[in-house]
């Protein structure tokens, strides 16, 4: 289970993995830019490593440059906060109850000062970063529990019109609609292809079965769906693969998607940008309009779950 669950955080956003996936790492140098947030006491730390120097950060410090790169500074404050909720959520489930934890231990990556003034522009920045700063701060100590133990606190981009059920283990991740995905830049992912290049690139797949272009698209068959119309299985000549196993040989944005003859051509139309489960933050971003708070959110897309104060 904790191998499919890391899995699901490495796909977290396809081709938006350099800006909201639990993977990566920070730029050298300066490593914040913010000097006032070392020393801090009290509280949980990240231990950083840069440059030979080894700096205590306050949990909460770490958290605004965490956010920062994990959603969109244009969208919402309660879905910000809703945000800094879930990424406070992940540490707190990763440090297992410890003061502190490395930071090479989270396989987190963060937006340093630098970054967020290249991202936004400086003319933007006092803006955007007061407002993730305010999201973090108002939430402070804020994690999500379900029953008593803390959630694999899963989010995207956006999901595909609905976000995923899961069960199992995980059964707080449930289906819910979710028509504000379609707001999300990217939503629908429209690629074309020769059947060679599609030959290539199922050929790239490890114990992938050797298809001839000339077979494409007639021995493409989408064998099952989930209740969201992501693909679970997809048969290729004679081999059937997961969903994700075509999604990432080809780059898609997510699993859900489609096959179509286009102009003698193949076509894929692929909806949604990530895995799909949890929270979706267009979505989200798209109720908030509706008057709803950051707590509301997290509910709406999370089942049987607690929000309140971790220990």
């Amino acid at each position: 289970m904790r191998q499919f669950l890391m899995m699901l955080f490495l796909m977290v956003m396809i081709p938006y993995a350099a800006t909201l996936a639990w993977t990566g790492r920070l730029d050298g140098g300066n490593f914040f830019g913010l000097e006032e947030v070392f020393g801090q006491t009290g509280g949980k730390k990240v231990i950083v490593k840069r440059n030979g120097r080894e700096m205590e950060i306050s949990l909460e410090d770490f958290l605004l440059y965490v956010v920062a790169k994990q959603i969109p500074a244009e969208y919402g404050c309660e879905t910000i906060k809703a945000q800094a909720v879930l990424a406070r959520t992940y540490l707190y489930r990763e440090m297992n109850g410890a003061d502190a934890v490395y930071e090479e231990a989270l396989d987190l990556d963060v937006l340093s000062r630098a970054q967020m003034e290249k991202q936004w522009g400086s003319g933007n920045f006092s803006k955007n970063y007061g407002k993730i700063k305010e999201a973090v701060e108002s939430t402070a100590g804020i994690v999500i529990f379900c029953d008593g133990e803390l959630i694999e606190p899963f989010f995207c981009r956006a999901a595909a019109g609905c976000t995923r059920s899961l069960g199992g283990e995980l059964p707080y991740l449930k289906q819910a609609e979710s028509p504000g995905d379609r707001e999300a830049d990217g939503f629908l992912d429209l690629r074309t292809w020769t059947a060679g290049e599609l030959a290539d690139r199922i050929h790239s797949i490890p114990d992938s079965v050797p298809i001839s272009a000339a077979a494409l698209p007639n021995e493409i068959q989408i064998v099952e769906r989930d209740g969201a119309g992501y693909v679970l299985k997809i048969q290729i000549g004679g081999k059937t693969y997961s969903g994700e196993e075509i999604q990432y040989a080809l780059g898609l944005p997510s699993s859900c998607y489609s096959f179509l003859e286009f102009d003698g051509k193949i076509r894929t139309e692929t909806k949604g940008i990530g895995h799909g489960y949890g929270f979706s933050q267009a979505g989200a971003n798209a109720l908030e309009r509706e008057g709803h708070d950051y707590r509301d959110l997290l509910n709406y897309y999370f089942q049987g779950i607690e929000i309140k104060e971790g220990l």
